[in-house]
């Protein structure tokens, strides 16, 4: 087992197969961990890791787009991908784990607030007792390029959030609930609350050019339910 901290999370190769192409800025608690061979974690220009990133075994990547902040916990198992488009934007202790061979894929120009997750695996296999069949095989999870994510929002095996839309606090999305693109969705399971929504990056409290409206970007609305239109 190799463990790199802080400074040391840098270029070149570290034995066994893993490997390291690029270095982030990181604090000095950051660790890197190889547990297994033939594992390459990609930083990309300008990123920063805070947190700890782990290779529990063999044959898994991590890759961290340019200009990218993540910030918590990246485990993989056997043959796992986990990469950050450039631009994304991650507060505090989020959560992104996977397993038997599933990935993570977060697109570009995202944003995400504290303490979400992203749980490709249940960390512990069940079965079903009658036929003895396993019932929680590992599934991938993707999302698209600028989505804004709030604060302890959940994204379970399987789930896929389109590019342009909007996950409120608390949220949970799950492999039968997809959130297509632009779309703003909340609750747990999250439910699709309006379609055809744009959002961007000015804050509230110290922007000074807040427009109280944009030129339109969509024709017409798009139908939530059969016979409606959201405002």
């Amino acid at each position: 087992m190799t463990v790199l901290q802080g400074a040391m999370i840098t270029a070149g190769d570290y034995g066994n197969g893993n490997k390291i192409v690029g270095a982030p800025r990181t604090s000095p608690g950051t660790t890197l961990t190889f547990a297994g061979s033939n594992c390459t974690a990609t930083f990309g220009p300008g990123s920063t890791v805070e947190g700890h990133l782990s290779f529990r075994r063999d044959d898994s990547s991590i890759a961290v787009g340019e200009r990218s902040v993540f910030r918590g916990l990246m485990s993989l198992g056997l043959g796992c991908e986990i990469s950050v488009g450039d631009g994304l934007y991650c507060g505090a202790g989020a959560y992104l784990t996977t397993a038997e061979g599933a990935s993570i894929r977060l697109g570009n120009d995202l944003l995400i607030s504290d303490r979400f997750q992203a749980r490709a695996d249940d960390s512990h296999p069940i079965y079903d007792g009658v036929t003895g069949r396993r019932i929680n095989v590992s599934k991938s999870i993707t999302v698209g390029d600028h989505v804004w994510i709030g604060a302890d929002v959940i994204l379970m095996p399987g789930a896929t959030v389109g590019s342009g839309s909007i996950l409120g606090i608390r949220s949970m999305v799950t492999k039968s609930r997809p959130v297509p693109e632009n779309c703003l969705a909340v609750g747990s399971p999250a439910e699709i609350q309006r379609r055809q929504v744009v959002w961007v990056r000015k804050h509230l409290q110290s922007g000074l050019d807040v427009d109280d409206a944009i030129e339109p970007v969509f024709v017409e609305y798009e139908s939530v339910a059969a016979g409606s239109h959201l405002p």
